[in-house]
């Protein structure tokens, strides 16, 4: 037994820890992937990779292919622009210019140039969904102008990470856009009975503007939802928190505050007939009234108001979900609910839901509870 402790010793000190070990000062993080359209060239695509730049400000005298300030500015992120036929392929050819090996592990946000093609949203999307390192929790957002200028926005932080903040921290407001994750879009375009939907984005000046929403059919864009329209998508198929809106009220108007809400929606089948119902349910308080405050309002007044906002919301609702039916796009999820109640109808809604969307009646109703918070007196 003794003789074997020295072959032991020699096996232990041959065994190294990771066979894949790698230093951190090594690794760059693709924090942010921008995809454009090559004008011309179906099969090719135009990406923006995105990673925040860590170095100091007297690196910045080489340009490594990558976009940045130079004579020593710093930046808060590098990016790298290259063509290629998929995301893999972009990577390996921006690696050849760059000392640090890529990592997708952290990935914040996805932009889509919202002109790509329905085949270039799949590949893209498919792409990403396939590569197992990518973090599928990386939010997805579109825009009308160029992914590439979203990504070059001179934000405090990197783009990608300005982006993601704003559904990621608590930030009032919500309800002018519907954030999507990776993973969720992916799980929409490939259901039966729901499309996806992305948040638009748009680059000022020296920030990011988010609000309104992109519609898809699958993988294929079709209409788009200005940013109040969206509020009214949210009403219909999510919740909302901590929102302020203007009602209008005849030739006046009032506000409200920290308005919430939740929906049930439904489709039943009247001999055939499809009716799609939804129900909102939104609690707020009143932030003006036509008192300005100097009184408490009457109970007469107050349900005058809760009519008043009954009303707007059902009105505007409808017309968003009217809007979807001429787009074809169940972005709220009815067709979903439809096969889940009735499981034998589930080949009728994957080959026909889009024409049975389309056609279906609607109601909508809405239900609201003010409270009288505000009053001067």
């Amino acid at each position: 037994m003794k003789r074997l402790w020295p072959l032991f010793i020699l096996v232990l000190f041959g065994v190294t820890g990771c066979g894949d070990y790698q230093k951190i000062n090594e690794r760059s993080q693709i924090i942010g992937i921008g995809v454009d359209p090559v004008p011309g060239r179906d099969d090719m695509l135009a990406f923006t990779l995105q990673i925040p730049n860590l170095e100091k400000p007297a690196s910045e005298n080489m340009n490594l292919g990558t976009d940045g300030r130079q004579g020593g500015e710093s930046q808060a992120y590098k990016n790298f622009y290259v063509e290629a036929t998929s995301l893999q392929s972009a990577i390996a050819r921006a690696q050849t210019t760059y000392d640090k090996s890529f990592f997708l592990g952290n990935m914040e946000s996805i932009v889509l140039q919202s002109g790509l093609s329905e085949q270039a949203v799949m590949r893209v999307t498919e792409q990403m969904m396939r590569d197992e390192s990518l973090d599928k929790l990386a939010v997805i957002v579109a825009t009308s102008s160029s992914a590439r200028s979203v990504l070059e926005a001179n934000t405090s932080s990197p783009p990608a990470t300005y982006i993601e903040s704003m559904w990621t921290r608590a930030i009032p407001q919500r309800g002018f856009t519907a954030p999507t994750r990776l993973w969720e879009f992916w799980r929409d375009a490939e259901l039966i009975g729901r499309e996806p939907h992305m948040p638009l984005v748009e680059s000022l000046d020296n920030s990011v503007k988010v609000g309104g929403t992109l519609t898809f059919q699958g993988y294929r864009p079709v209409g788009s939802l200005t940013p109040d329209d969206t509020v009214f998508y949210n009403l219909l198929a999510h919740d909302i928190h901590a929102l302020a809106l203007n009602i209008p009220d005849g030739d006046r108007s009032f506000d409200i505050k920290n308005a919430s809400s939740h929906s049930n929606f439904y489709v039943t089948n009247d001999h055939g007939g499809l009716t799609l119902h939804d129900v909102i349910h939104v609690s707020a308080d009143l932030a003006s009234s036509e008192g300005l405050g100097e009184r408490p309002i009457t109970n007469a007044e107050s349900e005058r108001y809760e009519d008043a906002i009954e009303s707007y919301v059902k009105a505007n609702a409808r017309n968003v979900l009217k809007r979807l039916q001429e787009n074809q796009t169940d972005i709220v999820g009815f067709g979903f609910w439809y096969m889940i109640k009735h499981p034998k109808a589930a080949l009728l809604v994957r080959d026909h839901w889009s024409d049975m969307f389309s056609h279906a009646r609607l109601d909508v109703q809405a239900h609201c509870t003010i409270s009288r918070e505000g009053n001067l007196i």
